[in-house]
């Protein structure tokens, strides 16, 4: 019944991507090649059954569902649902978004304890915990056992599980990489796009791409460095894989030598005038990937950057954009910054009154449905998410791509769940750990501190605040 059933499914997918004007996948199970004859990710798990457990034997459940992600709007939720519903026509499910600030997750935490959710999506791993630890997310460890499911087949990580117990499954993150004007990379003469880099020769090619006006201003940067300021600690991700603002023994790891030396460089290269002023979109976290889609930088380290280019309407390119990893510390290194990060979690609430539909709806999103949070600037941290679907749910289509981007290089590091992830693990004071860092690095950009005191004071703050939480 289930082989039938993932006929049933690889067909409904196809057709739903063709009625976009997308590409066909591959109409069944197996894995599938790109265009350029790599192997998928599906590919890598060959021998792990990834699944048939996805789907149920009795397609005919009917209930409600009512589903919170924070989202400000459907941003492909819509698409998603559609194929569910291909799946289980006879479970209804109700979107609802909600903000993912304080304010909204007070709100949706509310509407939880009243019994008003079935399944809600939290971003960050810090809202997650928090929501198991206040009893919010039905245990689903003996659901993810007798189905046979292998979270580390299926995600590659069991980090986020609390106590060895489960009570959501992954749905997506970040793919961090640096986007590239490929024209400024030809005309600077920097050759073949890198499979590996470092901070140094990034900053190097940022120099060579940044364009100046006839009185020696800068008119085009060469480069920047993402646009939330908090993700500058993503270099311990890089070197680590693991817990961004925590040392091993739980304490704050801000006053680290690898950290402040990279932060350095970065203050450097904006002081060289080689990448876009963090200063001039602190304060919009948006700014740095509008300013990329504008023409105004020529290459930009980012998670996010894909759903504006392809906006062609309010962001026209003259120009394809190629991929580049996150860069490295040191050659040779682990580059954990090159997968997908572990963002986005879902599971069932305590207030849920269908629990099979919801459970049902909990593993299609977690999988096949997961390829469309990158409508969003997302990613699927799904093995069976194949890159080349995740092209056709941004673009439209390849076709319409290859107007736009590079699509061998996108495939290779955008949305490849196979490169190694990162994750966090830690969670304590997360939120003001956040704040701290974000507030003081930036007395370090505007020169009012020394780095070296602006990450010392941050420290003695962030291990304060971890000692109260």
């Amino acid at each position: 019944m289930k082989k039938a059933l993932a006929l049933v499914l690889a067909l409904v997918m196809t057709l739903s991507l063709c009625a976009c004007g997308q590409k066909e996948t591959t109409p069944d199970n197996t894995p599938s090649t790109t265009g350029d004859g790599t192997t998928t990710v599906a590919d890598a798990n060959k021998d792990a059954d990834i699944y048939s457990w996805i789907v149920n034997d009795d397609t005919s459940i009917s209930g409600t569902v009512r589903f919170y992600i924070p989202f400000k709007g459907t941003q492909g939720m819509d698409a998603m649902i559609a194929d569910f519903n291909a799946i289980y026509p006879n479970i209804t499910v109700e979107l609802n978004t909600y903000s993912n600030n304080a304010e909204g997750n007070v709100g949706l935490n509310t509407a939880i304890m009243a019994g008003e959710c079935d399944v809600v999506s939290s971003f960050e791993i810090h809202n997650v915990m928090n929501r198991v630890n206040n009893g919010m997310y039905l245990d689903i460890t003996d659901r993810v056992a007798s189905e046979g499911i292998s979270l580390i087949d299926n995600w590659g990580t069991e980090a986020y599980n609390k106590d060895g117990r489960t009570y959501v499954l992954p749905n997506g993150g970040f793919s961090y990489f640096v986007a590239i004007n490929k024209d400024a990379w030809d005309a600077a003469g920097l050759g073949e796009l890198p499979d590996e880099w470092t901070w140094d020769e990034y900053i190097a090619a940022s120099r060579a791409m940044t364009e100046y006006n006839a009185d020696g201003s800068v008119s085009v940067y060469g480069g920047s460095n993402y646009s939330v300021i908090a993700d500058l600690t993503n270099i311990i991700y890089q070197v680590n894989g693991c817990n961004r603002f925590y040392n091993a023994d739980g304490t704050c790891a801000f006053d680290t030598d690898y950290l402040k030396a990279n932060i350095q460089k970065f203050i450097d290269a904006e002081n060289e005038g080689v990448w876009y002023p963090l200063e001039s979109y602190r304060t919009d976290n948006y700014k740095e990937w509008f300013a990329y889609a504008e023409g105004k930088i020529n290459s930009g380290v980012s998670g996010n950057v894909n759903r504006f280019l392809a906006d062609t309407e309010n962001y026209p390119q003259d120009h394809i954009t190629a991929y580049a990893p996150y860069p490295v510390v040191e050659k040779g290194q682990t580059n954990y910054m090159s997968g997908v990060n572990y963002f986005s979690f879902t599971g069932m609430t305590m207030g849920c009154k269908d629990e099979e539909a919801a459970w049902a709806f909990v593993k299609f999103f977690s999988t096949y449905g997961s390829k469309y949070l990158t409508a969003a600037g997302h990613q699927s941290t799904w093995a069976g998410t194949d890159p080349a679907e995740i092209v056709s749910v941004i673009f439209g289509s390849e076709e319409n791509a290859a107007k736009i981007i590079d699509i061998d290089s996108f495939k290779k590091w955008v949305g490849n769940a196979s490169n190694p992830s990162s994750y966090d693990n830690i969670n304590t004071a997360y939120s003001e750990l956040n704040s701290i860092f974000s507030e003081y690095v930036m007395y370090a950009y505007t020169g009012d501190m020394t780095l070296d005191e602006a990450m010392a004071e941050a420290t003695e703050l962030g291990n304060q605040a971890i000692k109260d939480a």
